[in-house]
């Protein structure tokens, strides 16, 4: 993964540097995208946007990867078309673009939520959470998922999600810059040949970026969720990894965390395809510290002495936004370095 990270910005896509993107971005860089990529409309969103697959590599283990169902969750989408970039490439790095693409099958599915997207917000047009839309299917872009998952049958799928800034890494004052999932797809103890395959993925991830963000890696909590879509995906037999980009240092638009996540997937569909996954030890993924939620701040002035009718008080100040709370945060940190 340190390679992939040293030689990022040579991939990096102009023009979205900002965590708001527009569906009009994403269809312009995909018409752009060269002969290697097979590009699919696979459906429409409510208000009629186009949502794409992407596919390539020739190899017989499939891989699928979705991203934005959250429609303000662009971070990994933003890695994707950085992604795009390096495969297509010519020159350095051939044999690792060789081995991922003659050993994978891969398909993208960038923006699922195009509608979210283009007015920022989580839900889509109808105000529907698509990650909860796994077993009604109410909405067009979860039933496109549903089709798509069931009609590609893949052998690993990725999740890819942003979180809030505010979760820490365990009980720390670090901040869950990537957090992991492997669910359940059924009771949380139900550990099932795909789920343990997803499970030593993470494992072997979470080794390559210690040394990047030392004790910045978090686990969700594998309760069951059955209307959610990585559950449903594991239950389908597919090795579902969640990846959940969150907060680090003096990065408001996230895009040291795009970095790492550029690293990450490359990372991943390498250890895919020399199969390295199987010789880690599953049980290693649940001493992952649990992500922590409100566990920081995103400024924190400590010892401020304040007058109130005219007695003097000191106190620790942690500000989150227009928020602001006063008290002993000794196991706070924030996300702000100055």
């Amino acid at each position: 993964m340190k390679t992939f990270l040293e030689i990022y910005e040579r991939y990096r896509t102009e023009g979205m540097d900002t965590r708001r993107i527009r569906h009009e971005q994403v269809a312009s860089l995909v018409e752009k995208l060269p002969a290697l990529f097979t590009v699919t409309p696979v459906g429409q969103s409510v208000e009629s946007r186009a949502i794409y697959g992407i596919r390539a590599g020739t190899g017989a283990t499939r891989v699928l990867l979705w991203s934005q169902m959250h429609g303000d969750e662009s971070t990994a989408t933003r890695a994707l078309f950085d992604v795009f970039n390096f495969l297509a490439a010519p020159g350095e790095y051939g044999e690792v673009r060789r081995s991922i693409l003659s050993q994978l099958d891969l398909l993208f599915i960038p923006m699922l939520n195009p509608d979210g997207a283009e007015h920022f917000r989580r839900e889509n047009a109808w105000g529907i959470d698509i990650n909860r839309d796994a077993l009604r299917l109410t909405t067009p872009e979860g039933r496109i998922l549903h089709d798509q998952i069931l009609s590609f049958q893949p052998c690993f799928s990725f999740n890819l999600h942003d979180q809030e800034s505010y979760y820490s890494a365990g009980v720390s004052h670090i901040p869950a810059t990537i957090a992991f999932l492997a669910p359940p797809s059924g009771l949380r103890e139900s550990i099932t040949d795909n789920r343990r395959r997803a499970m030593q993925l993470i494992v072997a991830l979470n080794r390559q970026l210690q040394p990047v963000i030392p004790g910045g890696v978090a686990k969700w909590s594998d309760a069951y969720e059955p209307r959610a879509f990585g559950e449903w995906s594991q239950a389908q037999n597919s090795a579902t990894v969640l990846i959940e980009s969150g907060g680090y240092y003096n990065d408001p638009e996230r895009s040291f965390v795009r970095r790492l996540h550029f690293g990450i997937l490359l990372e991943a569909l390498c250890i895919i395809a020399s199969k390295r996954y199987v010789a880690e030890p599953a049980e290693s993924y649940f001493a992952i510290p649990c992500n922590r939620e409100n566990g920081l701040f995103d400024t924190l002035r400590r010892q401020q002495t304040f007058i109130a009718n005219g007695v003097s008080y000191t106190t620790d100040i942690g500000v989150r936004k227009e928020e602001t709370f006063a008290g002993d945060f000794e196991t706070y940190g924030a996300l702000d370095q100055k």
